[in-house]
């Protein structure tokens, strides 16, 4: 699985701002249709060919932004899912759009904000990985930050397993073991957050 920042309240590359606060979900959380360059509608340019979509996703919001959790289709069944993961993993990928049916009636900004359209609300449909996206933030979720979250808990869980069992400042071989048991447990937290 590989989280996507799928949409934010940045101005896109269309002059257009979604609003973060009035996303429907729903229809997308029952049939998470993950995309290659939109390419998923059917009836055109392509679109009818079943490899194109590439994987399923779980959306929702969290802390002002529509985020993608995604999982890509294996190789077995798609090797252009698996081209495009590896692509994603690699870093030449890593971006995705939203593609969504507008609700309510929007609004054009003011003075120098009047050529910016504000969307009422949206209701996901799909989300697509893209080589160029609109929303220039649309972007996979940092490794850094997950690398930062894993340090921090890896502390945690050091500072957690000293509190309960003192260790003398001798006794390297029990701070050893303790160290173990720490990166063994992130190990496994690495290999879930790849998942």
């Amino acid at each position: 699985t590989v989280t996507f920042i799928a949409s934010d309240d940045t101005r896109d590359s269309a002059g257009t701002v979604l609003n973060q606060d009035n996303w429907d979900l729903s229809r997308f959380n029952k049939n998470g249709v993950i995309g290659y360059q939109h390419k998923v509608y059917g009836g055109w340019d392509d679109t009818d060919n079943p490899d194109n979509v590439i994987g399923k996703g779980v959306a929702y919001i969290e802390d002002k932004k529509l985020m993608v959790d995604i999982t890509f289709e294996p190789a077995e069944i798609n090797p252009l899912a698996e081209k495009i993961y590896q692509k994603i993993m690699f870093g030449s990928l890593r971006a995705v759009s939203v593609g969504f049916l507008p609700i309510g009636r929007g609004r054009f900004g003011e003075g120098d904000d009047s050529d910016t359209y504000y969307f009422a609300g949206q209701q996901l449909l799909e989300v697509s990985v893209v080589n160029i996206p609109a929303n220039p933030n649309a972007l996979k979720k940092s490794l850094e930050a997950e690398n930062e979250y894993l340090e921090a808990e890896r502390k945690r869980l050091l500072a957690e397993a000293q509190a309960e069992e003192p260790v003398p400042e001798t006794d390297t071989d029990e701070e050893t073991r303790c160290d173990s048991a720490v990166d063994a447990t992130l190990t496994m937290a690495r290999a879930a957050l790849r998942m």
